[in-house]
């Protein structure tokens, strides 16, 4: 039998994850480019690296692999209510943020819905829509790249049964100011989902910044989605929440398995929450390196987003391929955004100072190298 006949009909739609350049892990980079040195500005990670606290817990939770984890991890869940604000039954855990938006995908979606989607935004929202079978409604952005609200209510029809949002957003860096998502809260139907991806939480120093948890109190189609990838340095761990009313919450816990998430993550989740001084150490150090940035891109005369997240969004002014190869040719990975058809355009994650130093001087290199 042809796999063309067993497969489901979505499948031409599902592309597997297949790493580039930019994907790797850094001793892989390094055999890539034959070099000992790499920056790898890529991934959105978290150069401070987790919370000693945090890997204090996974070593002892290590001591008992010969046990399942919690199902539901109780213990964090209560621990995210009480810093959130809401109830323990309106968390809900999964193996970290992408797979609650599967997750979502999985209880929501039907091959007749439609799904509205930014332009430019997290690849994850229309890989799960496509999954599902259900069919994505692109939305145009801002002319400053900003997400455009209006836009997203114009093409809501009695088919949409979902909305993506990433706030801040990647892999602009850009808020939804709060006033704007309040206005648009009060006039999207109650029967549309609105899932508001919160990844970058944690560095949000916006002031139009307002994180939809306080929403998820007043709506009950508002889903908000969190991790601990990024300023709490777990990415490896794969762990991350949802926090919704209890009838969202429970709807999909019919579809999440019942132990998605590990005990090493659970319990290296609950103790950086416990560490407010990795946090602030996190957000100094990106603060530091968001400004370098700031001051390299003046100097170079290129433009860039503002960003309340770990990374920034350029216009090189140049071929967004070239310029990546070149950084490439200095051990300096970032993020090639051509396929977002920001063909002049990267993304660069925040490191420590030696990392952005490294960008910088890989950078004014290239830029002499074409004056001559």
């Amino acid at each position: 039998m042809k796999l063309e006949n067993m497969v489901r009909k979505v499948y031409p739609n599902l592309m597997p994850y297949v790493c580039q350049l930019a994907d790797l892990p850094i001793e892989e980079m390094k055999q890539a480019l034959g070099k000992e040195q790499v920056y790898k500005l890529s991934f959105n990670e978290n150069p401070l690296g987790p919370s000693p606290k945090a890997v204090k817990a996974m070593q002892e939770a290590l001591l008992q692999l010969n046990l399942y984890p919690s199902s539901t991890g109780d213990a964090l869940l209560a621990r995210i209510g009480d810093k959130e604000g809401v109830e323990a039954k309106n968390v809900i855990l999964s193996n970290g943020a992408d797979e609650m938006i599967i997750l979502v995908a999985q209880t929501f979606l039907e091959p007749e819905d439609e799904v509205i989607i930014p332009e430019v935004s997290f690849v994850q929202y229309l890989a799960s829509t496509h999954m599902m079978g259900a069919k994505p409604v692109f939305s145009p952005m801002k002319e400053d790249l900003g997400v455009d609200l209006d836009a997203i209510i114009e093409r809501i029809t009695p088919a949409t049964k979902t909305v993506f949002l990433c706030n801040p957003n990647n892999p602009t860096g850009t808020v939804i100011p709060a006033d704007e998502l309040r206005a648009f809260l009060k006039r999207v139907p109650e029967n549309v989902l609105v899932v508001i991806d919160e990844a970058y939480h944690e560095y949000a120093d916006d002031p139009e910044y307002l994180s939809s948890v306080e929403f998820v109190k007043t709506y009950k189609n508002v889903f908000v989605i969190r991790t601990f990838s990024k300023i709490y340095s777990l990415a490896a761990a794969r762990i991350g929440y949802g926090i919704g009313q209890e009838e969202l919450i429970e709807a999909i816990h019919h579809v999440r398995p019942p132990f998605n998430v590990n005990s090493i993550a659970q319990a290296g989740a609950l103790a950086s929450l416990d560490d407010e001084q990795h946090v602030s150490e996190s957000r100094r150090i990106n603060q530091f390196g968001r400004k370098l940035l700031a001051e390299l891109f003046d100097e170079l005369g290129m433009k860039y987003l503002k960003s309340a997240t770990n990374f920034v969004c350029v216009d090189t002014g140049r071929d967004s391929g070239y310029m990546f190869d070149q950084l490439a040719k200095h051990g300096v990975i970032v993020r090639n955004l051509a396929g977002y058809g920001m063909t002049t355009s990267l993304r660069v994650s925040i490191g420590q100072p030696e990392e952005m130093q490294a960008f910088a001087a890989a950078m004014r290199e290239i830029l002499e190298k074409e004056e001559k």
